[in-house]
């Protein structure tokens, strides 16, 4: 098999392989990401939900603050006895409408919680005018809200309320309490939720440390969650956390790429099966067209030896024939001159056989080109002038060179045929002849139809004849010029068309080393 079509049996399979599998893996990736979003939109809704509850819980507590810092004095015994009184508070401070502290009292005696307190609490105490700001959506004072400060191993939580006198009164909320009354709200570590089959939720602190956690699945050390969702204030340096597996977190991908291969896989088994049919027909093509090929090769070469004898005896009666009898020499002529074409098209055949099997060599040998060219000119001139052709033959190349003889009577025959057959209607052929060094170069030039713009390298092309009225009725195989340009190359040179005023002209060039410079590189 040829190596082009191997080449294009390859691309029929790799190029729509390729093409689709790019589009495929593209979709499948897309969709995942689709899925993945949906997913993490789900889980971040469950989140949300968690978040509510938890707020929920915040609120609870908030309102029992208000009930219990609800009040006018301040007398440090009542204020101490709240603090025993209630689990959720740890300590407790107050300050006037100017923002001195009233309590713990500044001038003592300090319980021992309330020395702790003032000992971490000392950012409460720069940051005291934030009890007397205004509400951001409001522009009026604050009544109560939180505040957080961090000390020690975590955030620490102050709920504050101003009374209408201009009093501030703080609790400084006990963290473990509040954790507890928060984790108390949340699902239990045996959840049915089967968002949490294989997936957990973590109730993690500002430092990033799990202080509650539910669900079935165990993320391995360092894993990244899923899904992020910072709480609400006052907590919102805190983090709900989803941790998942990644099937887990896009459960149609398996299954996607799966579909996507086996689709890919039954591509691939229709195009080998197409590609191996186009193999199958195309050496069955190649076969039949090899067998052809030799069997007109060899018919050609079964008619050449017949066909040189019959061309020979016809030219030695034409020499025998009374001068009186015109009609003998009238049919003798058609016979030598149809046998001269019969050869030559059985030539051609020949070559083009030789080329297609890559056993076209040449012979160069020292000869003479104007010679050769006059040879063939003598072998057409009887039927060019027949059609009313009148030739001129400029020779310019008689220096010996070297050159493959049959080579180029082949090329000169075919393009005087071609003025034979397609421009007889100019009544003119020019064929001029030059040498420059080791290059020479034959114009032939007629006066007929000419060849139509754009066609100038078609007409080269293997059994490609012009479909106009240069070709209307004249006969041919298609091959003349292909084997003509085809032997020029093989001689290092080239036959192309070149402009002219009118008709047509072909310029054939032939690298002809002199004998005496080739002995010297030999």
């Amino acid at each position: 098999m040829k190596p082009k079509l191997i080449l294009i049996l390859t691309l029929i399979v790799l190029l729509p392989l390729g093409a689709l599998g790019w589009l495929g893996l593209r979709v499948a990736g897309q969709e995942r990401e689709v899925t993945e979003n949906r997913l993490r939109e789900a889980l971040n809704g469950r989140l949300r939900d968690i978040n509510a509850v938890i707020l929920r819980s915040v609120e609870k507590r908030e309102t029992e603050l208000l009930r219990l810092l609800d009040r006018n004095s301040y007398q440090p015994a009542e204020l101490r006895e709240l603090v025993r009184s209630s689990p959720l508070i740890h300590s407790l401070f107050v300050l006037d409408p100017r923002g001195n502290r009233v309590h713990p009292p500044p001038e003592g005696p300090l319980t021992a919680a309330e020395q702790e307190f003032l000992e971490r609490s000392g950012q409460v105490w720069r940051d005291k005018q934030s009890f007397y700001a205004s509400a951001e959506s409001s522009g009026r004072q604050a009544s109560h809200g939180w505040y957080t400060w961090y000390w020690g191993n975590g955030v620490n939580l102050v709920f504050w309320v101003r009374n209408a006198s201009g009093y501030v009164i703080g609790a400084a909320c006990d963290r473990t309490r509040m954790l507890a009354d928060i984790v108390g709200e949340l699902p239990d570590s045996d959840t049915s939720d089967p968002n949490l089959r294989q997936g957990r939720i973590a109730l993690a602190g500002g430092d990033g440390v799990a202080v509650y956690q539910w669900g079935a699945y165990e993320p391995a050390t360092g894993e990244a969650p899923r899904v992020r969702l910072n709480l609400n204030p006052p907590l919102d340096s805190w983090n709900l956390l989803y941790f998942a597996p990644t099937a887990t977190a896009s459960p149609f991908g398996g299954s996607m790429f799966l579909n996507l291969a086996a689709g890919l896989g039954a591509l691939v088994l229709a195009l080998v099966g197409l590609a191996a049919y186009f193999y199958r027909e195309s050496t069955r093509d190649m076969r039949e067209a090899a067998e052809r090929v030799s069997f007109v090769n060899q018919v050609s070469h079964e008619l050449k030896t017949p066909l040189t004898n019959i061309r020979m005896y016809a030219e030695l009666l034409e020499q025998s024939v009374p001068e009186g009898d015109g009609n003998a020499a009238r049919h003798l002529d058609v016979i030598v001159s149809e046998s001269q074409r019969l050869s030559r098209l059985i030539n051609n055949v020949l070559t083009f056989a030789r080329k297609q099997n890559d056993k076209l060599m040449l012979h160069p040998a020292a000869g003479n080109i104007d010679r050769c060219a006059g040879f063939v000119l003598d072998h057409f001139k009887a039927s060019l002038e027949a059609k009313g052709v009148t030739t001129v033959f400029n020779a310019g190349a008689g220096a010996p060179v070297e050159f493959d003889r049959d080579a180029v009577e082949q090329i000169l025959g075919n393009l005087f045929s071609n003025v034979e057959k397609y421009a007889s209607s100019g009544g003119w052929m020019e064929v001029t002849s030059q040498q420059h060094g080791t290059t020479t170069s034959i114009m032939v030039a007629d006066r007929g139809p000419g060849i139509p713009k754009g066609q100038e390298e078609r007409i080269f092309a293997p059994f490609h004849r012009l479909s106009n009225r240069l070709s209307d009725g004249v006969t041919g195989t298609g091959i003349g010029l292909s084997i003509a340009r085809d032997l020029a190359r093989k001689h290092g040179g080239d036959l192309k068309v070149i402009a002219a005023e009118s008709g047509a002209c072909f310029q054939l060039e032939l690298l002809t080393p002199t004998p005496a410079r080739k002995e010297q590189q030999t």
